[in-house]
């Protein structure tokens, strides 16, 4: 499966899929809900002015921290928190699926329980089954996915984490009705006395059911991201040619972003996500009062009774760091100041100063909350003050969970 991802100005964002089911990624740009995610904001600002951070009309409140477009950190790990849990659960159970024929088998039991309850007896159970071992329950109870990247204007685009399955479950559903009547009536001379009867037949049938494919083969089911925006931040000058300062120094501009990290999830098919794409995703007034093909597509294929089960993908961004302004304007945030004063140009440049002190207590919020101020205090003591927040970029930049 391919999930593109396109980014304009190392700010903007467009995705794409290359299948028809519903997901976040098949709604058009103009059809998603602004206020869940919007392209062409990772994070609710679009760039800065002399006044400031630009926001994006949709977003009036994000010059403060906070979740915002692609950019909800909360969401993403709590989304990842959920997908662990149903592994391990699933795996848990699959494990307990003993192969040995001496073993009981809870899945047998389970068939017996329901054919006893149809007033059935139970046949003889299979003795063998062609899965064996723990890495086999991992394989199967691997049904979601979650991916880890980062994008940086020095290094590029690269994944952090992959992870990929080789069970794949798809779910077909209907519901069919038909109805019919019949009637008939007599009377005779029979005195003030009629004879009559009528009779009607309704029938429905609904129906389902879902398949899981499991292979062997060298090639699992995942993900591939493609994300290749500009990493130019250079400013121009009328002719095009790059501006560099006195010191022959770049002069970057303000505002475009440098670095950011992401998740890719794929969940598998379940109701609860076309659930949520009708209800979250795709912008209601959109839907409704649109002539557009999509839409129309969209409301025809809208089942509010049956919600069928699909399959979705979704990004979240979980860091974000920008260009600063080369003078901070009156109303930035006191951290940007210090360190436009400390000559650095964003906090991904902060962050790698002190990468190389600190990466090696990133297991732990507290392992990392203590190096940070151990180093900054040494290195850079102007920003001591501002240790709280540096020690937040950094939780969000190596993907820990505050």
């Amino acid at each position: 499966m391919s999930s593109p991802l396109r980014t304009g100005g190392a700010a903007a964002w467009t995705t794409e899929a290359g299948t028809a089911a519903i997901a976040d990624v098949a709604a058009p740009a103009t059809s998603t809900a602004p206020r869940y995610t919007k392209q062409g904001t990772l994070d609710g600002a679009v760039g800065f002015d002399d006044r400031g951070k630009v926001l994006d009309p949709d977003y009036p409140t994000a010059t403060a921290y906070g979740e915002y477009s692609y950019f909800k950190p909360r969401d993403a790990y709590a989304l990842k928190r959920r997908i662990t849990r149903d592994q391990q659960r699933l795996e848990a159970f699959y494990e307990s699926v003993s192969t040995e024929t001496h073993h009981a088998d809870p899945t047998g039991a389970q068939a017996q329980s329901v054919l006893r309850s149809m007033g059935v007896s139970g046949g003889q159970q299979e003795a063998g089954r062609g899965t064996t071992g723990s890495a086999a329950a991992t394989g199967f109870s691997h049904r979601d996915l979650v991916n880890t990247y980062v994008w940086t204007a020095q290094g590029g685009f690269f994944a952090e984490s992959t992870e990929a399955t080789d069970a794949v479950s798809e779910t077909t559903s209907g519901s069919y009705t038909f109805s019919g009547s019949f009637g008939a009536s007599f009377e005779g001379s029979f005195g003030a006395l009629g004879l009559g009867w009528f009779g009607s037949l309704d029938a429905s049938v609904g129906g389902g059911f879902s398949v899981t494919r499991a292979k062997d083969a060298s090639r699992s089911f995942g993900l591939d991201v493609q994300c290749a925006p500009s990493g130019d931040l250079q400013r121009r000058d009328s002719n095009g040619k790059p501006v560099y300062n006195a010191a022959g120094k770049p002069v970057l501009v303000p505002g475009k972003v440098d670095a950011y990290r992401f998740l890719t999830f794929y969940l598998g098919e379940n109701s609860a996500n076309f659930d949520d794409f009708y209800h979250k995703v795709v912008d209601p007034t959109w839907l409704q009062g649109s002539d557009a093909p999509d839409a129309a597509a969209l409301r025809q294929a809208r089942q509010n009774t049956a919600k069928p089960p699909c399959w979705r993908i979704l990004h979240r961004v979980t860091y974000v760091s920008r260009v600063l302004a080369p003078v901070p304007p009156p109303g930035a945030p006191p951290l940007e100041k210090a360190m436009r004063a400390e000559n650095i140009d964003s906090n991904y440049e902060l962050i790698k100063r002190l990468e190389p002190y600190v990466r090696p207590s990133a297991t732990t919020t507290g392992a990392l909350a203590t190096a940070t101020r151990e180093v900054l205090a040494t290195q850079l003591p102007e920003l001591l003050p501002h240790a709280t927040e540096i020690i937040d970029y950094l939780t969000r930049y190596f993907g820990m969970e505050n």
